[in-house]
């Protein structure tokens, strides 16, 4: 139960990631809307993309700690 936090945050990090490259593989990958103030506050696909690709460091991080911490305690 003490991995499951880090490996929901991780898989939701691998899904942002596929989701955004996805939506905006749709997109042709254009860059147009990438500012919110351009498109009325709407979300690009790089954020999602953004976002997944940021959640995943920290949450292998944090699983390789409570590894460490199991194996050193």
């Amino acid at each position: 139960m003490r991995y499951f936090l880090r490996f929901l945050l991780l898989t939701l990090g691998f899904a942002l990631t596929t989701a955004g490259l996805m939506a905006w593989h749709a997109r042709s990958f254009s860059f147009t809307g990438v500012w919110l103030v351009d498109n009325g506050f709407q979300l690009h696909p790089l954020h999602l993309l953004i976002l997944g690709l940021a959640m995943i460091p920290p949450a292998l991080w944090e699983i390789f700690i409570l590894e460490h911490r199991q194996h050193h305690e």
